[in-house]
């Protein structure tokens, strides 16, 4: 709703199971083509079966290759959140405030964690998450691809296994500075369709302000992938969590406080037989 620019990529690649947003940033045009390189060059890698984090890595440097040969490119950067999925299980990968969240048909997760300086007041309790929505600084991130002062980022990564019904919604920071959690949750509730959610999501970021660039991709699991409680691997049902009941958990104490209280009882006895 203000941008004139577009400056963030997607990439959708079922045929080799990768999915990513990019958001850019830099000067006039260089901030489109650091986030089109980004996810190109990150296609091209895992199509060659290259890990992500080694892809994303690369992709850095060569982003800060590239602006220092040109001036044009000078200072651009790049977020990027990444998916790749082999078979039933998936890995996510980012650098930046571009996030993933998990959808399981009930509760709204977020996988990834911010690389910004707000996420660094509310980790470490200076702010609570609820201030960290309208704090004014929460626009400035602390790693980026292409940042001339890192030498090397961080990537971080988070592995899981893809169930039937779940979805994963990939997206830039420009869905959620303008909408809550809450409301994501509330629009994902919905029974559409994958794009219809999208959609709504876009909807709402721009009703709400719209304030950037906006981008998303929803990947859903179908019926063929794993459903809940069985193992991936196996097929067979995953052990669940165990609780043992406050009786069998307690069993030791139970025991100690039946020999104290014969104890104590023997006592009375042999004093009243005394007295």
């Amino acid at each position: 709703m203000v941008r004139q620019d577009n400056e963030d990529s997607l990439c959708v690649r079922p045929d080799i199971g990768l999915w990513a947003v990019a958001d850019g940033m830099g000067g006039y045009r260089s901030g489109e083509t650091a986030s089109r390189i980004t996810v190109e060059r990150l296609a091209r890698d895992v199509a060659g079966s290259m890990p992500l984090a080694e892809s994303i890595s690369r992709i850095h440097h060569h982003i800060l290759t590239l602006a220092q040969s040109d001036p044009g490119y000078e200072s651009m950067g790049s977020t990027v959140v990444a998916l790749k999925t082999d078979e039933k299980k998936y890995e996510i990968a980012w650098v930046g405030d571009s996030r993933a969240y998990l959808w399981d048909g009930g509760e709204l997760t977020r996988l990834t964690r911010d690389h910004s300086y707000v996420q660094l007041l509310v980790d470490s309790g200076i702010i609570g998450e609820a201030d960290a929505l309208d704090h004014p600084e929460r626009h400035v991130i602390t790693q980026a691809l292409g940042a001339e002062e890192i030498e090397n980022v961080d990537v971080d990564t988070i592995d899981g296994i893809f169930h039937e019904n779940e979805k994963i919604l990939l997206c830039s920071d420009g869905l959620t500075n303008e909408v809550p959690d809450s409301q994501i949750l509330s629009i994902l509730k919905q029974p559409l369709s994958e794009q219809s959610l999208v959609d709504r999501l876009i909807e709402a970021a721009n009703q709400n302000g719209g304030s950037d660039n906006i981008s998303a991709i929803l990947i859903a699991a179908d019926n063929a992938f794993v459903p809940k409680g069985l193992d991936a691997e196996t097929g067979n049902a995953q052990a669940a969590i165990s609780r043992p009941d406050s009786a069998k958990a307690n069993s030791p104490f139970w025991i100690l406080m039946v020999i104290v209280f014969f104890a104590l009882f023997i006592s009375v006895i042999l004093v009243y037989d005394i007295l």
